[in-house]
């Protein structure tokens, strides 16, 4: 039996030992075969047997310059701007456009070619009304900057009118400078009917100006209550409105001359003082006077004092000036050349009612050299 098997085992060892052999023989055979030869070309000569010819110049080995720069690795590259962990886990402020746009301008790798193409900031900005803001305003010479309010603005007042100009269209303001230094600055106030806005005005050279700024109110503001700003507001103009009206009829009174005539005058020195009469606003009266300047020289009206006092047959009232029982006021009205002016002066007199009363009146008249003049004028009441 066991000649069998080792039999066996040979035969099995033969059979597939020999196509494993004829394969590794067939591999060597083609390696070590030389190449075939292609028409019309010749395989070189092997060294030994080759031709002898003339010995040929060395040609000079080409050499590249090399500087130092070039075998310096490049720069790194530069980070967008530092982020917190809390702004990591937002893409869209990693990759905002605006963070992109400064990493991108930082970056020294970059030509000018590539940082000018980042957009210059734009001169249009609108702008969230905050009362407690003050908002600075760039504006530049021979350029306009106008102001879009969210309503009609009512007052604009100037810290120095000298350096800017401001105009008002409604809710539209015009600033515009003009002075040329660029260190000038100076503070603008609006008011509205219900609002202030405060602004820094300075000077920036041209291209750096603010063209419009455009106010919106936020969206809690969009139904507007009585305020006590907007309160004083309406009292101030009502307040206003009321001295205007009360400084026009006063020039109209003066104007008209006395309705209640006294006509009493000096003169002296190229000068002439008169007391008209009285007048009456509403429930107010005035005594009304009048001085003319015939001299060649300027003089000034410092104070003018009024009262009344009594006589009789046998005695004269006081006519010493006690307080309380007078009118004075003090003035400085300057009277040109050839020129008069009226004054009125408040004084709460009865009409005369007998010869035996009447008025005193004394103005005090002053010169460009100093001298003092006094003109007094007396009228008495008319007999009855």
């Amino acid at each position: 039996m066991n000649r069998t098997f080792w039999a066996g085992f040979g035969m099995a060892v033969v059979v597939i030992l020999l196509p494993v052999l004829f394969l590794i023989d067939a591999r060597s055979s083609v390696d070590s075969r030389p190449p075939e030869k292609s028409p019309g070309k010749t395989s070189p000569p092997p060294p030994d047997q080759a031709e002898p010819t003339a010995s040929l110049p060395a040609l000079p080995e080409a050499r590249v310059p090399v500087s130092p720069s070039s075998l310096a690795p490049p720069p790194p590259l530069t980070p967008l701007a530092s982020l917190s962990p809390r702004e990591m886990e937002h893409p869209e402020i990693v990759f905002s456009p605006e963070r992109i746009r400064r990493s991108l301008a930082k970056d020294p790798r970059l030509g000018k070619s590539l940082r000018r193409t980042v957009p210059k900031p734009s001169g249009i900005r609108t702008i969230v009304y905050d009362p407690t803001h003050v908002t600075t305003v760039k504006t530049a010479v021979s350029h306009v900057t106008l102001i879009d309010l969210p309503e009609e603005a009512k007052e604009v007042y100037l810290g120095d009118a000298k350096l800017f100009l401001a105009e008002v269209f409604g809710p539209r303001v015009k600033v515009k400078p003009i002075t040329w230094n660029p260190k000038e600055t100076t503070n603008m106030i609006v008011y509205t009917l219900h609002r202030q806005f405060a602004f820094r005005l300075r000077v920036v050279p041209e291209g750096e100006e603010d063209d419009l700024l455009t106010f919106y109110l936020p969206r809690s503001d969009t139904v507007v209550n009585l305020t006590p700003l907007r309160q004083k507001m309406e009292k101030d103009l009502a307040l206003r409105e009321q001295g205007d009206l009360r400084k026009a009829a006063l020039k109209t009174l003066r104007r008209a001359g006395a309705s209640e005539p006294v006509g009493v005058f000096s003169e002296k020195n190229g000068l002439r003082a008169a007391f008209l009469g009285f007048s009456s606003l509403g429930k107010e009266r005035y005594a009304l006077f009048e001085v003319r300047n015939k001299s060649r020289r300027a003089v000034r009206l410092s104070g003018i004092r009024l009262r009344l006092f009594k006589s009789s047959l046998f005695w004269e009232g006081r006519r010493e000036w006690v307080e309380g029982e007078d009118f004075s006021r003090g003035y400085r009205l300057e009277i040109l050349p050839n020129g008069k002016r009226r004054v009125l002066l408040p004084a709460d007199l009865p009409p005369l009612s007998s010869s035996r009363e009447g008025y005193l009146a004394e103005l005090w008249i002053e010169g460009d050299s100093g001298g003092r003049q006094t003109f007094r004028l007396e009228a008495k009441g008319h007999p009855r």
